[in-house]
């Protein structure tokens, strides 16, 4: 029998805050709003693992997947200087 996927949340806080869990450990991701559908901002391929923690390193068509299956928002790519990763 496979490995089941990790249960996961997406969240949408305040007007420009988006966070993919994975129980207590989370990304956090920019969103865009004042556009409908709104945006969701995700690292490109390239330097995903950069700023991506340990947990989601090999992991961004898996997630992007999921974020993009969700409804009511758009994913796009947009650029990120820094660590994803946050906790609950």
């Amino acid at each position: 029998m496979p490995d089941a996927e990790p249960e996961f949340e997406i969240e949408f806080r305040w007007k420009e805050q988006v966070y993919y869990w994975e129980g207590s450990r989370g990304l956090y991701l920019d969103g865009g709003w004042g556009v409908s559908p709104v945006l969701t901002y995700v690292p490109p391929a390239e330097s995903w693992d950069q700023v991506a923690p340990d947990w989601a390193k090999g992991r961004r068509d898996e997630i992007v997947r999921r974020l993009t299956e969700h409804p009511n928002h758009r994913v796009v790519e947009g650029a990120y200087m820094e660590n994803l990763g946050v906790t609950r």
